[in-house]
């Protein structure tokens, strides 16, 4: 995990932040967008006549419009008279036993096309969690004086060929995914983009809402806490509901290191002047219990303030008097880093519905040109390719245009 995709995860954090720019649409409606419903479930069901296709238009991160088709008999539609704009992103979407699909990626013409084809896959579903998986779980722990940030990131994967709806609660809501956390997190949060009822607060943790489709890293959900500082280390432990690809935390320096018998460093990783240490386990069975202890050092300048946004906080129980304390050090912009840039790839698979809901990460062409410029740049200045003042001359342009954004 070290290397480009570290630089790259850190240099992603800007992406979280809003809305690309929306040009005019100049209509060309001479396109033609053909497509299949097919199901992807052994055994499962042909698509037939009569199921409902939603066209989402988007351009950059906008929806300007979307248009209804059904199926035939064969479960094949079509839509006419669409706008050959290239800047368009066109995602076909149908909702099969009430869970939403799409188009692995997004549709787009060329310069000369006139004609676009689509598969959209749809699934059977299921109450078994069994094919559940944790492909990756990526942790930024920071040191706010008496109080430690960590904010986590999970990607989801299912090996079946069914989506996991999961079984429905005795208030009758179905939830998903359970993401157990650690007995003395306190101040619960999530960025803004994550809808305020998505998660619901359960024993020992919080239960997804959302389904989990088959293939890898089809869910993912990020959220932060807080560990309050009582002694010269902060102990606790991390375990997992399902099995565990690789765990990876990144302990912010100067300000804090990481002791564990059961994880390997893996060096330290340079983002904007600021060190991080890395730190891994891999192929982790489910409820296996990972220990670690963060461990604050004292520094003459003392550690930042936090230059994030607070965020929906979702459970109480901080120690008391620390309330203004963790709401000001929230979901901060360096904790975010990996966030966007693990997510970065997630998104452009999401359905439509769900890309409207969680704004940003990357997800429209400009972000993701900025972006990766951002992460050449790093990758540039780390091999000596460029000079300083060169490289923060630059940096500062591309900051500037993604907040414009």
């Amino acid at each position: 995990m070290k290397g480009r995709l570290v630089v790259f995860s850190l240099s992603l954090i800007a992406a979280v932040w809003g809305f690309a720019l929306v040009a005019p649409v100049q209509a060309q409606s001479t396109g033609v967008l053909q497509g299949q419903i097919v199901n992807g479930t052994a055994g499962g069901p042909e698509i037939g006549a009569g199921v409902t296709v939603v066209l989402h238009v988007f351009q950059g991160e906008s929806e300007v419009s979307t248009l209804e088709a059904a199926t035939n008999a064969e479960g094949a539609f079509r839509f006419d008279g669409l706008d050959t704009d290239p800047s368009l992103e066109y995602w076909p979407e149908a909702v099969y036993l009430e869970v939403p699909y799409t188009a692995d990626e997004p549709l787009q013409f060329d310069d000369a096309g006139t004609d676009l084809s689509a598969t959209v896959t749809v699934y059977e579903t299921t109450t078994d969690d069994a094919d559940i998986r944790v492909d990756s779980v990526h942790m930024i722990a920071e040191s706010f004086d008496q109080v430690l940030r960590v904010s986590e990131i999970h990607l989801f994967g299912n090996l079946g060929d069914r989506t996991y709806v999961g079984p429905e609660s005795d208030t009758g809501q179905a939830t998903t995914i359970f993401l157990p956390l650690p007995d003395s997190a306190v101040g619960v949060s999530f960025g803004e983009s994550v809808p305020a009822d998505r998660f619901v607060e359960v024993e020992g943790g919080l239960r997804d809402t959302e389904p989990v489709p088959p293939g890898r890293e089809t869910s993912l959900a990020f959220f932060s806490y807080h560990l309050m500082v009582t002694g010269e280390a902060v102990p606790f432990e991390r375990s997992f509901a399902y099995p565990l690809d690789i765990l990876n935390v990144l302990a912010a320096r100067p300000g804090l290191t990481l002791r564990s018998a059961q994880m390997e460093s893996r060096g330290v990783e340079l983002f904007q002047g600021r060190e991080y240490e890395l730190y891994s386990v891999v192929a982790l069975p489910a409820d296996t219990a990972v220990s670690m202890e963060l461990v604050p050092l004292a520094t003459e300048e003392g550690m930042p303030a936090s230059s994030g946004e607070a965020t929906q906080p979702l459970t109480g129980g901080s120690t008391s008097g620390n309330q203004g304390l963790l709401r000001g050090v929230g979901f901060g912009l360096a904790a975010l880093a990996v966030v966007a840039a693990v997510a970065y790839p997630f998104t452009v698979r999401r359905s439509p519905s769900t890309r409207k809901r969680s704004r940003g990460i990357g997800g429209n062409p400009r972000d993701r040109q900025l972006l990766t410029e951002l992460a050449e740049l790093e990758e540039s200045y780390e091999a000596g390719d460029i000079d300083q003042a060169s490289y923060e001359r630059r940096r500062s342009q591309i900051y500037r245009a993604l907040k414009a954004l």
